[in-house]
This record gives structure tokens, C-alpha cells and sequence, in this order.
């Protein structure tokens, strides 16, 4: 038949991929349900990644929370309200009005270095550990030796001016002053380790605040025309008030009708600590896990070429995808995985419903196939990996009794004739079975060849495990065709191909094949592999009418 023979003529060179059927795809989805079933994929498929990413995220919060020392926010409130200048003559004159300006004004009264060195210093918070080491009250510098070298620089104990400016400036970045929206309620906020020095500053500094408007106020009144000295003692008084809560770190203890400001909350001590804020930074540790592990997962998802879904082959890599061979549980009772046994047409494993159904949706693409080229019988399939072990085999001798359980007769031949590291079908080889290599250094036994019975399925070893294999042996040798013809004669035959990347020879095979098809091995075989191999067998004009997506 010259369809069959080796010199047939290969398709037309200018197509670059054959023209796949849609109706061949076996189980594809499209559209943004397909993406999203495909994101929840690859997150289930790195769930363990994932949840692991997610607990190392709430640890590093929960670490930081329980390593943190608390710190405590004691909160003072003014209501900014000027008054009448002191000695202005009436008492009935009306008060000046505070626009916005001079509320920033105040603002900045309130955060200016004259005031917080005045709540410092009267706190006496230069020897408060929490701002530093405690400044000794005599710092003197040792002499210099006269007797040492010229040019020799000696070091000098830190300045104690310098030191108690650093504590002056670890106080002063505690301390906050805001403005609340356009009112001209003022929130006065300090923070501290210590609740109780908290609430003292937070009120000091509002006292010192009223302290400075009397003050200024009480100048104004001995210096004016007007002097009253009803007047300039009750400014006093209210001063020396101020000045006493200032050092008390609390409130005045008497009326301050004649401040700028009246005082409407006093800061009271926190009863608990204003940060870390423990539910907040659990909360977003747990946030960051989540979506840095979902981000991390649709990086890989998207760096990654690997062929895991029928929608890969045929979205991604151009291929219908004839079947999906499940993964199926190969643990026996006692809990333990079972080895492979090809020879063992019962095993539990091969006897899966969703393993059985695939092999059965292979089937049937292949028929349609051979239906659409008018065949039906005597045909031959060829199966090719993408990579090494991807299942060839396996798909090949299940797919050959799937075939003699319809009443048909089916056969195998294996073609990795150089291949020593895999005697997979030559387990118990008979001595006076055939080989594929001896076929071919022999013509003359391929009529009166005996094929080995591997679990009830006739196959044609690649090679016998007691004689060496020619170098001169070879797939594209016309014997090769000559043994293809022989026994296909009442049957199908199924050529069990070495990948392309170990086998040149395959292409040559597979031009000798009705129909071929690729087995990709699911989360090995790359979307790169599938298109080479798929090039490679088109251009020799290998009939390639699909992939089986294998991940059992």
C-alpha cells in the first residue's frame, strides 16, 4: 500500500501546524470563568506554599506585637477662645476675633521649643531613663598629658550639654498637637512608655500654654496706662497657678479666665497601651500573607510554561487535547503506594473509573480520526512523549486492551531499540520470543515471529535483554516497515515512541503511523516541548491529531 510505505509524500511544508478540529478538545473551558477556575487551580495546586506564607507572615506580626514594648497616648484638649488684652480700659470691650491664621499661630506656639523646655525642665525629665542614660551632675574632662605626642588626638567622655540635648529631642518627638477639622478644639497628645508620665506631660504642656498667655498678658498690664492693681494681681495669681501645675504636671488649680485658651478635657492616665496595635498588626500580617501569597502564586502562574490543564494544551500551546488521563491513588490497604505493574491488567489502579474514562475518550478521538481518513481497521497509532517517562506505555498497553475487550486484536510495539534503561516490557522475556531489533538485523523471522504476551497483550519488545543490539539497527530501516505491515494484518498497532529529544529516530516512525498522537505529561511537560515535538513530527508530515494530557 503506498500509503504506508516510506516514501509516501509529507504534507504540504508551508503549513506550520496542522488544522486541528475544535470538537476534538475534551474538556475545555474559555472565557473569564476559565481564568478564574484556572487562578483557583494554581492557588489550590500551592495551597501548602501559600498557607505556609500566610502563618510565617502572622508570626513576624505576632513577634513584633509580643517583642514591642506598649507605649501609652495621654490626650489634653484646649478650646482656643481669646481674650480682651489686659489694661485695655472697658471691661465691656469685645473680644478679638481668632481667624485661621492666628489659630496656626497658636498651633505653633504650642509645638515651639520654649514651651517644651519649659514642660522638660519643670518635670525635671533630664534624669527620666526613658530618654536616654542619666546625666551625671559633675562632668569633668581628664587633663591632657603632657607628655603625649605631638598631633595625638585623645578621646573625650560625650558632653553633657550634648546629652541632655539628644534626651530633649527623644521627649520632644513624642509630643503631638492637632487641630480638630476647622474648629478650634486643640488635641495636646504625648506618648510615653509609662502611663503616668504620659498624662503628667500632656497636661503640663497645656498648663504651660495658659502660663505663657497670663504672663504675657500680666507684662502688659504693669507696662499699660492703666494700671490697676486689682488687676495686676489677679493676673498674677492666676500666673503663679499656671507656673505650679506646670512643675505638678497638672491642671491649674484655680480659674484662668484672662488665657487665650480654656481648657475643656484634661489628659487623663491611659488605662491601656495605645500601640502596638495588636489586633491591627495581626490583622495585617495576615492580609500581607494572603495577598502577597495569592500575587506570588499568579507570578508563577504566569512565569510558568508547564502543561498542567487541557486548557493549556490547546489555549497555549495550539494542541486539541484528545483525553485526560486522571491522577489516580495507587495505595493499598495497608496505606502504602503500589508499584508499578504494566503486566497486571487487574490492578486497582487500573481499574479506576476516571482512568478508564480516559483511556475510553482517547479511543474514541482516534476512531473519529481514522472515520475522517476512511479507516477503521488495520491502522496504526503512534504514541510520543514530550519528555522522558511521560507515560507512553502505560496509555499504549491500556489502550490496546481497551481495544481487544471490543472484540478487535491489538498489538505493541515498542521502538526504544537503543534504549537499555528501559526493560519495562522485557520483564520475563521468553528466549524464543522476538524483538524488534532482531526483526530488523534479521528480515527473515518476521513471519514466523513470536510476539511476548505482556497481561493478555501481544507486544513486540524493543530489544532482548540477553543479546546486544546492533549499531546498524534502525527505525528508519524499510524492514521496519516491513515488520509495521506484517502486524497490522487483522488489527490496530500501536507504536510506543521515545520522545523526540532522546530519539531522532521517531520521526521517521511516526511518518509510518495513521494516526499519532502526543502524551504530555501533566506538570512536566512545558507548553516549548509540546510545540517542538509537535513542529518536528508535522514537518516530517506525521499525521499528529492530538495530545492526551497524562497525570496519573
Amino acid at each position: 500500500m503506498n500509503m504506508h510505505s516510506l516514501n509516501r509524500s509529507p504534507s504540504d511544508p508551508s503549513r506550520s501546524l496542522p488544522s486541528f478540529p475544535e470538537v476534538t478538545s475534551v474538556g475545555v473551558q474559555d472565557g473569564p470563568l476559565a481564568v478564574i477556575s484556572a487562578a483557583l487551580k494554581a492557588a489550590r495546586r500551592h495551597r501548602y506554599a501559600v498557607a505556609a506564607w500566610v502563618i510565617f507572615c502572622i508570626g513576624c506580626a505576632a513577634l513584633y506585637v509580643a517583642t514591642t514594648a506598649s507605649s501609652y497616648t495621654a490626650t489634653a484638649v484646649l478650646l482656643l477662645e481669646p481674650r480682651r488684652p489686659a489694661g485695655s480700659g472697658s471691661e465691656g470691650a469685645l473680644a478679638p476675633s481668632l481667624d485661621v491664621g492666628r489659630a496656626e499661630s497658636e498651633l505653633q506656639v504650642l509645638r515651639s521649643e520654649r514651651l517644651l523646655a519649659n514642660v522638660f525642665n519643670s518635670l525635671q525629665l533630664a534624669n527620666n531613663p526613658e530618654f536616654g542614660p542619666e546625666t551625671s551632675e559633675k562632668s569633668e574632662a581628664p587633663a591632657p598629658d603632657p607628655k603625649g605626642l605631638p598631633g595625638q588626638q585623645t578621646t573625650q567622655p560625650p558632653d553633657s550639654v550634648n546629652l541632655e540635648q539628644r534626651k530633649f529631642e527623644n521627649f520632644s518627638e513624642r509630643f503631638t498637637v492637632r487641630r480638630v477639622g476647622q474648629s478650634y478644639v486643640v488635641e495636646v497628645s504625648y506618648t510615653s512608655k509609662d502611663p503616668t508620665l504620659a498624662r503628667r506631660v500632656a497636661n503640663a504642656a497645656v498648663s504651660a500654654y495658659l502660663w505663657q498667655s497670663i504672663a504675657a498678658k500680666a507684662d502688659a498690664a504693669k507696662n499699660g496706662a492703666e494700671f490697676l492693681q486689682g488687676r495686676v494681681n489677679a493676673l498674677s495669681s492666676q500666673a503663679r497657678a499656671a507656673a505650679t501645675a506646670v512643675s505638678e504636671g497638672t491642671l491649674p488649680a484655680t480659674p484662668t479666665p484672662d488665657a487665650d485658651a480654656r481648657v475643656i478635657g484634661a489628659a487623663l492616665q491611659p488605662l491601656k497601651p495605645s500601640a502596638p496595635r495588636k489586633a491591627l498588626i495581626l490583622g495585617l500580617g495576615a492580609t500581607i500573607g494572603v495577598v502577597g501569597g495569592l500575587l506570588a502564586v499568579a507570578l508563577l502562574q504566569a512565569l510558568d510554561r508547564r502543561v498542567r490543564t487541557p486548557q493549556d494544551l490547546v489555549q497555549r500551546a495550539g494542541i486539541p487535547c484528545l483525553a485526560v488521563v486522571p491522577e489516580v491513588s495507587r495505595k493499598t490497604a495497608n496505606g502504602r503506594r503500589e508499584p508499578v505493574d504494566l503486566r497486571n491488567a487487574a490492578a486497582p489502579w487500573l481499574l479506576d473509573v476516571r482512568f478508564a474514562a480516559g483511556i475510553r475518550d482517547l479511543r474514541t478521538s482516534i476512531q473519529l480520526a481514522l472515520a475522517s481518513r476512511g479507516q477503521d481497521a488495520e491502522c496504526v497509532i503512534a504514541l510520543v512523549g514530550c519528555t522522558r517517562h511521560s507515560g507512553t506505555t502505560l496509555i499504549g498497553l491500556s489502550l490496546a486492551r481497551l481495544l481487544q475487550e471490543g472484540g478487535g486484536t491489538a498489538r505493541l510495539i515498542d521502538t526504544n531499540i537503543h534504549n537499555a534503561t528501559s526493560p519495562l516490557l522485557s520483564e520475563n522475556f521468553d528466549a524464543d520470543s522476538a524483538s524488534l531489533a532482531e526483526l530488523i538485523n534479521n528480515p527473515g523471522r518476521i513471519a514466523s515471529a513470536r510476539l511476548h504476551d505482556f497481561g493478555g497483550v501481544s507486544v513486540l519488545p524493543a530489544r532482548s535483554p540477553y543479546k546486544p543490539v546492533s549499531s546498524g539497527a534502525s527505525l528508519g530501516s524499510p524492514v521496519f516497515q516491513s515488520v509495521i505491515d506484517h502486524m497490522r494484518r487483522g488489527g490496530y498497532v500501536i507504536l510506543d515512541l521515545p520522545p523526540l529529544s532522546t530519539s531522532a529516530e521517531s520521526r521517521v516512525a511516526a511518518r509510518r503511523a495513521d494516526v499519532v498522537v502526543i502524551v504530555a505529561e501533566a506538570g512536566r511537560a512545558t507548553v516549548d516541548d509540546l510545540s517542538d515535538v509537535t513542529s518536528g513530527l508535522i514537518g516530517v508530515g506525521a499525521n499528529v491529531i492530538g495530545a492526551i494530557l497524562n497525570r496519573a
